[in-house]
């Protein structure tokens, strides 16, 4: 369900809907109901393993890895820094990963 959750963007009170209750009891009635801070600590596990398995990737490059920053606008005008990796991989393929994000207080321009 966090895996859902992460990629269409839900809000973790998801769970906790009617709705969302009774499709899983029509699906399996064995299935136990999960709160928003069981979704919150499922998806921080998921975010630990996939950080564990991006650390591993990059450790095991032989190339260079080129780093870049940019500052970003949410739609509510709200500024974020972000950290990118870009590098080749074995297949030559340039790939690009976002290290870091972080919010950056008013001023800023870019």
């Amino acid at each position: 369900m966090g895996k859902a959750i992460v990629q269409h963007n839900l809000p973790f009170s998801f769970v906790e809907y009617d709705g969302t209750w009774e499709m899983h009891r029509y699906l399996n009635h064995k299935v136990q109901d999960v709160s928003r801070n069981t979704i919150k600590a499922n998806i921080l596990d998921i975010y630990r393993i996939e950080k564990r398995k991006m650390k591993q990737e990059l450790e095991s490059l032989s190339g260079r890895i080129c780093l870049t920053s940019d500052l970003w606008s949410s739609s509510t005008m709200d500024g974020y820094l972000s950290l990118t990796a870009h590098y080749v991989d074995e297949n030559w393929n340039l790939q690009s990963r976002i290290l870091n994000l972080r919010f950056m207080p008013p001023p800023h321009t870019g």
